[in-house]
């Protein structure tokens, strides 16, 4: 979302940032949120991708790595965020694959 009035508006508490208006997300990722709690951009930032992608998997939602680079670049900086391509080839991908792991580790 580039758009320099919308960006205005919602800065001016006048709009609301909606799941589908990250980059790479859109109605079909909302709804796949919605199933695990997720339904507005601050509780998917307060969850971050490792969780949102490790409960959205537990769940049965959804176990593709495409979902899990969507969400970790859809988390970068608004409004532009990082395409998941980009994430998915990226430095960061080993350490959010090793963040997945440890989340997922079970405890004990």
């Amino acid at each position: 979302m580039r758009n320099s009035k919308v960006r205005a508006r919602i800065a001016a508490g006048k709009l609301r940032l909606r799941v589908r208006d990250l980059r790479n997300l859109g109605a079909r990722t909302e709804q796949m949120l919605a199933q695990i709690g997720v339904h507005d951009v601050a509780e998917l930032r307060r969850r971050g991708a490792v969780r949102a992608f490790a409960e959205l998997r537990h769940a049965g939602v959804t176990s593709s790595l495409n979902m899990f680079w969507a969400l970790a670049g859809a988390l970068e900086p608004w409004p532009e965020g990082r395409h998941w391509r980009e994430v998915a080839r990226g430095d960061s991908r080993l350490s959010l694959l090793l963040s997945l792991e440890d989340y997922e580790a079970p405890q004990g």
